[in-house]
């Protein structure tokens, strides 16, 4: 957010708007990475050394995506009218997130939690290298790249760090073999991942201007934090690769459902000043922020649960299994649900929008929509993907639970209507105005803390759990 906040507050909508293009271009480029990562989560968490081959793979597919991206590059910015030399100066960012994907899908199977150590490097370095590239030497969009790879740098070492070992290993051709064999199951669940962010270019495209994409991307940025409840679940998936009880999904959903309610708060009441810190000229577009704060919060859950059920799949432990049965796997059948949604977003989003758009409606308007058809497809695929889990998992929704979270958020979001007026004032000094935001975000989180800390006993033992494994690691 802090970053965000520094490229905001320098770059116009236009520009910004740029800056998202970029990053959905790249994104298409990863679709190939889950060729490695993919296999390498699930095998190293069934005890297998497959660590060099990953790494060396991946440095392979990075290099090789190069070429294609320069080409698209120059394509993308004659059809949307951008820059080709900021699209180009963004091919640095190719390796470094090649690199850091797969060693996140190493990590992943056998210490996920230095993922979220490479996480903190990650965004602790881009404020310092942000304020001095982007704000004070005001090298715009090819500071916040430049600031990026340098971030992904760090993150690597970090993440390079804790699989040093697992990396020890020759490289194995017949793995390499197999993963190329079965490139088609990666290659295919990742459909889904390109066709949710086609959307950006596609708008662009459209509207032939980056002011919606900018207002869109700003929303989602706002809207991310509640994503981040979804990292308290990544442990479960390798947990139940490596034949971990279904207790523990049932007890990681609990705790799942403590960190998102609240967060889901904090984007709705916060919406509007989170805009006015990013920069004042998006502050209309707070209602964007709430749709797609609902379209996260759903978003975030559904894909637990894919999780969980991709996780009690053990279809790929046979050496050569047969591509009929594979098919018939849950390893293909999730990717499958996704790719639907996704397919169906984008084709509603082309569709609406151009109709839409020449009629002439204005751009935060179409934006409206955009997001409003994000959240009503998302909504069907989790009541489905509930009902999956319940039958292959074995969980069940725990009510008590999430009454109370619900009950202690709608408190402090009470407590944040009859205090913000006092506390928050829009300055346009964003040296005012942040410390303000700040202080009523301390007291909504102290509230939520206080009430569930009261009344919820499952919170008690969690706070005491970390106290506890603080104090024993001293």
């Amino acid at each position: 957010m802090i970053f965000t906040l520094i490229v905001t507050r320098k770059l116009s909508p236009e520009e910004f708007g740029l800056w998202s293009v970029i990053g959905s271009m790249i994104s298409y480029f990863l679709v190939t990475e889950p060729i490695i990562s993919f296999w390498s989560t699930r095998q190293i968490a069934r005890g297998e050394t497959i660590g060099k081959t990953s790494l060396i793979s991946s440095l392979m597919f990075s290099i090789g995506s190069i070429p294609i991206y320069i080409v698209l590059s120059f394509f993308v910015s004659q059809a949307s009218h951008q820059n080709f030399n900021s699209l180009l100066f963004a091919t640095m960012l190719l390796p470094v997130t090649f690199v850091s994907q797969t060693l996140s899908g190493i990590n992943l199977g056998h210490k996920p939690h230095a993922n979220s150590y490479g996480l903190l490097a990650f965004e602790s370095l881009k404020i310092p290298t942000g304020l001095v590239l982007v704000y004070y030497l005001n090298l715009g969009i090819e500071g916040a790249i430049l600031t990026t790879s340098i971030a992904y740098v760090l993150k690597i070492i970090v993440q390079f760090y804790f699989v040093r070992e697992r990396i020890k290993n020759s490289l194995n051709f017949t793995t390499l073999k197999k993963w190329i064999k079965l490139s088609w199951v990666p290659l295919y669940s990742n459909l889904g991942h390109i066709a949710s962010i086609l959307d950006v270019v596609l708008f662009s495209i459209i509207t032939s201007s980056v002011i919606g994409v900018a207002y869109y991307s700003i929303s989602n940025t706002i809207a991310a934090i509640i994503a981040n409840a979804g990292l308290i679940s990544q442990a479960v998936y390798p947990k139940l690769l490596s034949k971990g009880g279904k207790s523990h999904a049932q007890e990681n959903f609990t705790q799942l459902m403590y960190f998102a309610i609240p967060l889901l708060g904090i984007t709705l009441v916060f919406s509007k000043p989170a805009l006015f810190a990013l920069n004042p000229a998006y502050v209309n577009g707070s209602i964007v922020v709430i749709i797609i704060a609902f379209r996260t919060f759903f978003y975030v859950i559904t894909s637990v649960l894919y999780q969980n059920i991709m996780g009690v799949e053990t279809i790929d432990v046979q050496e050569n299994p047969r591509f009929m049965e594979m098919l018939k796997s849950k390893i293909f059948f999730i990717p499958s649900l996704q790719n639907i949604q996704y397919f169906m977003h984008v084709i509603t989003v082309v569709v609406i929008i151009s109709i839409l758009h020449s009629s002439g409606m204005s751009e935060i308007e179409l934006v409206k929509w955009w997001s409003m058809m994000g959240l009503v497809i998302q909504i069907p695929f989790l009541v489905y993907a509930w009902i999956m889990t319940r039958k292959h998992v074995g969980m069940s929704l725990p009510i008590t639970s999430i009454f109370k979270y619900s009950l202690s958020t709608i408190a402090f979001m009470i407590v944040f209507l009859l205090t913000s007026k006092q506390i928050i004032t829009y300055q346009k000094s964003i040296y005012e105005f942040l410390p303000n935001v700040i202080l009523e975000l301390g007291i909504c989180m102290s509230v939520y803390l206080l009430i569930t800390v009261l009344i919820d006993t499952k919170t008690r033992i969690l706070f005491k759990s970390i106290i506890y494994e603080i104090k024993k690691n001293r």
